[in-house]
């Protein structure tokens, strides 16, 4: 199949969080698996893009509507551009200079400006390649206004190929909601943004609603967090409604882990390797993290990891409180991460108040997040809300046993170790109590140094590929090509 993916990030170019990886994650898996996929993004900085291989295409700009005005755009490629996916960047510096979610300073370059010029460059794109797409799909809310356009503008030969459109949810929290008098800067029909138009939510423009009834099939990235955002309005964000109303039109595939980029057998940043096979090396990679971080504990202690963004939504917060009660038993923490300003300044002040007990590094360090996996002995994500969820993902490979809340993608990955091919823990209630009482089990466990070496061995030895989740993209695909050539209505 021909894929057209558009997204606002995409591992390495262009990265700010999980979003980057999965769109990279899925976009190699299904080149591998043969098909010809292309990736539209924008081109935050172009110094960096002309170091990454990228030259303008010839021919002269695309004049791309932007509210009243035209805007005259150049796409980027790689000269040569190698294997797997190709990549095409959609410039235009009064957009989309500044990064990839903040905006110059210029009037011209807005959250909506940019995902209206995104989605239509994109849709232009296989016309100027003459490269007839089967399949237009679009991440995320930044993304979501290429199904519209597909339904407003490039119908029939406008766009060559069925190009039957997905929108795949990342994150139901973010939407982009803006003001009704919106519209006019995406060049769209102002009754779209009345009710019962697309974009019409509560008097204002939604442009993840309108991706998602424009969309002919809609997904996001597990099965639980599918199914908690059309039964509990904590999670659908007011959505709820409207992604039940697409019936079997909407599903959940769960997102896969890069094992090439994430393995601990080859990891460069790691002072010494280990697998399933060979685990010996990780007790070198204990020994280390802790040195590094200034931790001064027993090595029979239990060291907790976190790495991840200092949001509400991330559950730090349910721990924090913990901390000085559970280093009186033993524990220790090692916290990596950047974020809401209040939470960075709790994470400081408990490690400020525990030294040897908790460290805490503010920021993103790659190679320290890698060596946190490895060396931490517990893995901490009590996540309020996880649509999936990577970390646990690359606990489990690097020989850390989650500690979860069951919640969306959490749920679907890690399997509590009461059972018996347990390789977590796992608590319900987005309480501190219900996190402790989950951390003790894991210290109460962690005496039997037997039974906490086969937790640690399934783990090791779980896989979440994203071959595994390309093949259900493929069927998705397939589906929703049916519906552009006018099968069913989606639930529409």
């Amino acid at each position: 199949m021909n894929i057209l993916m558009v997204a606002a990030e995409y591992a390495p170019l262009a990265k700010v969080g999980g979003l980057a990886d999965a769109v990279a994650g899925l976009a190699g898996a299904l080149a591998r698996r043969g098909h010809d996929v292309r990736v539209v993004l924008p081109c935050y900085d172009a110094a960096a893009a002309a170091d990454a291989g990228f030259r303008r295409r010839p021919g002269p700009p695309i004049p791309i509507r932007v509210g009243q005005r035209f805007l005259a755009v150049r796409l980027l490629e790689r000269a040569r551009p190698g294997r797997g996916p190709r990549v095409y960047l959609v410039d235009e510096p009064s957009v989309f200079g500044g990064g990839v979610y903040a905006y110059g300073g210029q009037a011209s370059s807005s959250p909506l400006v940019r995902a209206g010029l995104l989605a239509q460059a994109a849709l232009l794109l296989p016309g100027c390649l003459d490269w007839p797409v089967d399949i237009v799909h679009a991440h995320d809310a930044q993304a979501a206004l290429a199904p519209v356009y597909r339904r407003q503008w490039f119908d029939g030969p406008a766009l060559p190929g069925p190009a039957g459109t997905v929108l795949t949810i990342h994150n139901l929290a973010h939407q982009e909601i803006h003001a009704p008098g919106a519209v006019a800067d995406l060049g769209l029909p102002v009754p779209l943004a009345a009710f019962p138009g697309l974009l019409e939510f509560h008097g204002n423009v939604n442009l993840m609603k309108a991706g998602i009834l424009a969309a002919d099939r809609v997904n996001t990235v597990s099965p639980t967090y599918a199914r908690e955002t059309i039964t509990d309005p904590a999670f659908g964000c007011g959505l709820e409604g409207v992604l039940a109303g697409r019936g079997a039109a909407y599903s959940g595939i769960l997102n896969g882990a890069d094992y090439e980029a994430w393995n601990p057998r080859s990891d460069r940043a790691l002072p010494a390797a280990f697998s399933a096979a060979a685990p010996g090396g990780r007790e070198a990679c204990r020994v280390a993290l802790r040195s590094e971080l200034g931790l001064d504990l027993p090595a029979d202690r239990l060291l907790c990891g976190f790495v991840g963004r200092l949001v509400a939504q991330k559950g730090l917060d349910l721990a924090l409180p913990l901390m000085e009660r559970l280093a009186g038993d033993g524990f220790g923490f090692a916290l990596l991460g950047t974020g809401d300003a209040a939470l960075e300044q709790q994470a400081a002040a408990v490690a400020a108040a525990l030294p040897g007990c908790v460290a805490f590094v503010r920021g993103f360090d790659d190679a320290l997040a890698r060596r946190i996996y490895a060396g931490c002995d517990t893995f901490l994500m009590p996540s309020v809300f996880e649509p999936c969820g990577l970390g646990q993902m690359y606990a489990l490979r690097y020989g850390a046993p989650p500690v979860v809340r069951r919640t969306g993608g959490l749920a679907d990955t890690v399997i509590d170790a009461a059972e018996p091919d347990g390789d977590g823990f796992v608590f319900d209630d987005a309480r501190p109590d219900a996190l402790l009482a989950a951390l003790r089990r894991a210290g109460h466990l962690w005496e039997d140094r037997e039974a906490w070496g086969d937790l640690q061995a399934r783990g090791l030895r779980r896989v979440f590929d994203w071959d595994r989740a390309a093949a259900g993209y493929e069927a998705l695909y397939m589906a929703a090509t049916g519906v552009a050539g006018g099968d069913d209505d989606g639930g529409r």
